[in-house]
């Protein structure tokens, strides 16, 4: 008998100290390494897997990429679970479904079946961001948002790279599923721990309320337009490279590497451009360059340039931190996951429609149609981005 309680007793302290005292910017950085890892999986994956296994066509990707974004317009649930769940337990939750999801991924016996299992690893992101977001926000020092965001999003880097080298070693000795089941089952059992070791945090209120205010209007705009022609992008960019330059997985592999390892070093950068010329420069600026790449993915057909606009749009998608700086700074703690949940369903307003509306564009008149959207959507972008004031104007204002 004694034996047995010793055991017990042991197991239970050593179960104990699994727990984490609070949250922090490191459990949050963590966190979203994790989550990465298993988004970068399904991203590098997904095309190739697509077309290899079941011979998807632009259409039934454009379904499915349609498909996936419903979590994101379902976003503001976020602000919903908020009132009743700590973000800390939300995240934990939210990386426990990403890795069912990439788990369901290699168990797909069908096209459909492959749409189901995106869907669920798509809610384990889609709640995760605004969540993960609004703990850093309430964290970081207020005068140095963009440097505190750009750190962040070099780690989400540095977990792209890490899921492109797991992909890329597996690949090599194993098929698309069993890649799909190693990653998932890693990434579901880091998720089961978060979600019982991570400590309740409520910010600095505990009030909770669910409403959409005016004084948030352009914050919700800018993450409207954002979505637009972030979806055109991700969707079709690296499908142009592998349906129309036969790009295998290996090569794919490799350029989301390389992206990575580059915006590892320009998402701190964005953020200190955030912090020193304002999130009015950085948001006019990146949208400015993005109208040149998206014009030249409709009329460059050189593979290698195509690859270097795929790689400078990556590195422009870090003004988020912009936009996130701005809304953190003209928001209250308690109104900030809420913003940032219906940020993300402004943001995937379209993106059940757009993806469709661009594959069947694409099957009917080519892809040029699709990327010229995107440029002119991108041109309506920077014309609001116009209206963010200076740096210096930015506060806080009353409902």
């Amino acid at each position: 008998m004694t034996l047995p309680v010793i055991v017990l007793s042991y197991a239970a302290m050593a179960w104990k100290t699994l727990k984490i005292e609070k949250v922090s910017i490191s459990s949050v950085t963590f966190s979203a390494f994790v989550m990465w890892i298993g988004f970068y999986t399904w991203r590098i994956m997904f095309n190739n897997f697509a077309v290899e296994t079941f011979g998807a066509s632009p259409t039934d990707v454009g379904v499915i990429q349609a498909v996936r974004e419903i979590p994101g317009l379902l976003a503001f649930g976020v602000g919903a679970l908020a009132m009743y769940l700590a973000e800390s337990r939300i995240a934990g939750i939210s990386i426990v479904a990403m890795g069912a999801g990439l788990i369901v991924c290699g168990l797909s016996g069908s096209i459909f079946t492959l749409g189901l299992a995106t869907v669920l690893m798509s809610f384990g992101f889609h709640y995760f961001e605004p969540t993960n977001s609004s703990q850093l926000l309430m964290l970081a020092d207020p005068k140095s948002l963009g440097k505190a965001q750009g750190r962040l999003q070099s780690y989400e880097s540095m977990a792209g790279l890490v899921g492109a080298v797991m992909v890329m070693t597996l690949t090599i000795f194993l098929d698309y599923r069993m890649t799909f089941y190693l990653i998932g089952a890693l990434v579901l059992l880091i998720g089961l721990y978060l979600t019982y070791a991570l400590p309740d945090n409520r910010g600095e209120s505990k009030t909770r309320k669910i409403k959409i205010k005016k004084k948030y209007w352009l914050y919700y705009t800018l993450s409207f337009l954002r979505g637009c022609r972030r979806h055109i992008f991700t969707t079709f960019a690296i499908f142009l490279l592998v349906k129309n330059h036969s790009l295998d997985i290996t090569i794919v592999s490799g350029v989301m590497l390389v992206n990575n390892v580059i915006t590892i070093f320009t998402n701190r950068y964005m953020g200190f451009l955030s912090d020193k010329f304002g999130e009015r420069i950085v948001l006019i600026g990146c949208s400015l360059i993005l109208v040149f790449i998206f014009t030249g993915y409709a009329y460059v057909t050189f593979l290698p340039i195509l690859i270097l606009f795929y790689l400078l749009d990556n590195v422009l998608f870090g003004s988020s931190i912009a936009l996130k700086s701005y809304l953190r700074k003209i928001s209250t703690p308690e109104d900030l996951t809420g913003c940032l949940s219906f940020g993300m369903t402004a943001n995937h307003i379209t993106a059940v429609v757009i993806p469709i509306i661009g594959g069947v564009a694409w099957s009917m008149f080519g892809y040029k149609v699709t990327f010229i959207a995107g440029a002119v959507i991108v041109f309506i972008d920077m014309l609001f981005a116009l209206k963010v004031p200076k740096n210096n104007n930015i506060i806080k204002t009353s409902d």
